[in-house]
């Protein structure tokens, strides 16, 4: 197979995941038309970014050929879809950020980083790489779990938002849950992911990817725990710095204005 064909082979698994980016921008341009332009864009990205992990050559890599496809799909779905569509409603700035206990921050936190160990334990890994079911309730629980996790962050109601500094805590804690996992899986001598290792190559994609990409299985996997890393801890310092920026940037002045006035 050549890379042209597939570029091709991308609409085989059917037009699900490009039904859903139009009903989801249909139904956003509905329910906030007119209003908020510029955070448009946001939601935009996000539903172009859905579109790459589903319906695009990382969507059929990811389907039981390559592990760092599947672990770049996982990326997508966790960290750039679900906060970029927090990042495109609009904002609503209330009151002052509450402050919240280490109980009620648990299961936002378990969600978004939980969701990575649990669908990387072995049995679920492969069921997801070889059932296109499994794999739409993975999709579907990744995005869910990964807005869980950001709305403490990126919520369009100021106060249903973090204080700055338990942010930056939050958003570290959950650096440091996927470095650890990261580790594990590029240092990993065994499959994480079996499937992985001995694909079922209906589509001819092998020969491609081993002759003429070069990528072994053992270094497929070390670049899908690399991906898990080093690019998801960029995400979570990305948005530790944005978290501290918009706080020196004046909306700490902002947020004490508007208690103040309660």
């Amino acid at each position: 197979m050549t890379t042209r064909e597939l570029l091709l082979s991308v609409w085989q698994p059917g037009l699900i995941a490009p039904l859903t980016c139009v009903l989801a921008l249909s139904a956003y341009a509905v329910r906030f038309r007119r209003r908020h332009e510029a955070r448009a864009a946001f939601f935009v990205l996000a539903v172009a970014l859905f579109f790459v992990a589903l319906a695009s050559p990382i969507g059929v890599l990811a389907r039981g050929y390559l592990f760092s496809a599947h672990m770049l799909q996982h990326l997508l779905l966790m960290l750039a879809v679900p906060p970029l569509i927090l990042l495109g409603l609009p904002r609503e700035a209330d009151s002052v950020p509450r402050e919240r206990s280490a109980f009620a921050l648990a299961g936002p936190w378990l969600a978004g980083v939980g969701a990575m160990w649990i669908w990387h334990a072995p049995m679920l890994c492969n069921a997801a790489a070889v059932s296109t079911m499994v794999q739409w309730v993975q999709t579907g629980s990744l995005l869910v779990m990964g807005l869980l996790f950001w709305y403490p962050v990126l919520a369009p109601r100021l106060s249903n938002r973090l204080p700055v500094f338990t942010g930056v805590l939050y958003l570290f804690a959950a650096c440091v849950g996927c470095t650890i996992l990261g580790i594990m899986v590029t240092l990993s001598p065994v499959e994480v992911c079996s499937v992985y290792a001995h694909p079922v190559d209906s589509l001819g994609v092998m020969p491609l990817v081993r002759d003429g990409w070069g990528l072994s299985h053992r270094a497929d996997q070390e670049l899908g725990g690399l991906m898990m890393w080093v690019p998801a801890c960029l995400v979570y310092a990305a948005a530790i710095l944005a978290t501290l920026g918009r706080y020196y940037g004046g909306e700490h002045r902002a947020t004490h204005a508007l208690g103040g006035a309660e």
